[in-house]
């Protein structure tokens, strides 16, 4: 959850004390605070339409609002199933309608500008209903429950399991009291593994087809690498061009088993589902030009379309295949095993590891 555009201060602030946002949990109250700052920072990117980088800016913003939800719904959820919250099945409900809204928003509009108005729509609408309700509600039973939650939430920030950036902290910082910001410190996430389990059970992303969903959960893995490689301002190493390189190929090795599966089990859209992949492939294939051509912004844009497209076409898309086959898995496993023994299919030992502790969601 990083941004390199300005935030006024002093908005920030006001929007913040303007409602009881805070639930005086130090670690939730930094990642509300830190949507606040994505909400004011769409609104201005909004405002002046007509500048040079604004479609950049807005594609910048979904990034963001992307990265924050699986960070912010992965941490809440897991206090609150820690915690045996009562209405955590409610709760979480809330958050998955949330997220269909969201990649909803942006997979059904072709203009970047009605996207993003729609993406600050519902981000105001989570603020202000379900931060002020739902969330206000489970912070008042665990104060009447008398439930240590700090000590439980520095164990899991010591953990590193959750991130704190330092763009998030000294905000932090800045719109809390120095007691609460005393509590915590940046700290970066140590385990890739967590963060594809993070995304995974939020967007939800299951098709539960084996081969489709451990290729999806491979191809997270390489964009979360090219992710943090970005924020860490690596992206002209010649690892970041490696990564780069191995992702498009493994898309494009992706899209052939889909396909296959799709056109052995005749499904019914499938010939609008394999346009969609051939536009993908040739849309990344310029952005790739466009970065080995030297263009300044070409490695960001790459990453952000490769990470918003996978997400919102696995979710509307490819659950469209799971829904279709759901009585055929056996069929497809055996369809599977045959592509392999042909040499069609690879699935190494690091894909099968990397499947298992996603999908049970266990520690490699």
């Amino acid at each position: 959850m990083e941004s390199d555009s300005p935030v006024s201060m002093e908005e920030l602030r006001n929007v913040w004390k303007s409602q009881p946002f805070s639930l005086g949990i130090p670690i939730i109250d930094l990642q509300h605070i830190w949507l606040v700052h994505i909400i004011i920072k769409l609104e201005s990117v909004l405002s002046d339409l007509n500048r040079p980088t604004v479609s950049m800016d807005i594609k910048s913003s979904f990034n963001e609002a992307l990265d924050y939800v699986s960070e912010h719904f992965a941490l809440e959820e897991n206090i609150l199933e820690h915690f045996n919250y009562p209405k955590l099945k409610e709760h979480v409900k809330g958050h998955r309608l949330f997220v269909q809204k969201l990649i909803e928003k942006f997979h059904s509009s072709e203009e970047t500008e009605v996207a993003a108005l729609g993406l600050l729509q519902i981000l105001k609408k989570w603020l202000f209903q379900h931060i002020l309700h739902d969330d206000k509600e489970y912070s008042e039973y665990f104060a009447e429950e008398s439930v240590n939650l700090k000590q439980y939430c520095n164990e899991l920030l010591k953990s590193g399991t959750f991130p704190i950036s330092k763009a998030q902290f000294l905000l932090y910082q800045n719109i809390s009291t120095s007691l609460e910001a005393d509590q915590l410190a940046p700290i970066q996430t140590k385990s890739i593994v967590h963060d594809i389990q993070n995304i995974w059970k939020t967007y939800n992303l299951a098709t539960n087809i084996p081969i489709i969903d451990l290729q999806h959960i491979w191809l997270l893995k390489m964009i979360v690498e090219l992710d943090r490689s970005l924020k860490s301002g690596d992206h002209e190493s010649d690892v970041f061009q490696k990564v780069v390189t191995m992702a498009i190929e493994y898309t494009q090795v992706h899209f052939d088993v889909e396909e296959k599966i799709m056109r052995y089990f005749r499904f019914t859209d499938v010939i609008s589902h394999m346009g969609q992949h051939k536009r993908f492939i040739e849309f990344v294939k310029l952005r790739y030009d466009q970065y080995k051509k030297g263009d300044p912004f070409a490695a960001t844009h790459l990453v952000q379309d490769l990470k918003n497209w996978l997400l919102s076409h696995i979710a509307f898309e490819d659950k469209k295949i799971g829904v279709s086959f759901q009585h055929r898995i056996r069929e497809i496993l055996e369809f599977t095993k045959k592509l392999h023994s042909r040499g069609e299919v690879e699935i190494s030992q690091d894909q099968q590891n990397l499947y298992k502790a996603v999908v049970l969601e266990s520690p490699l």
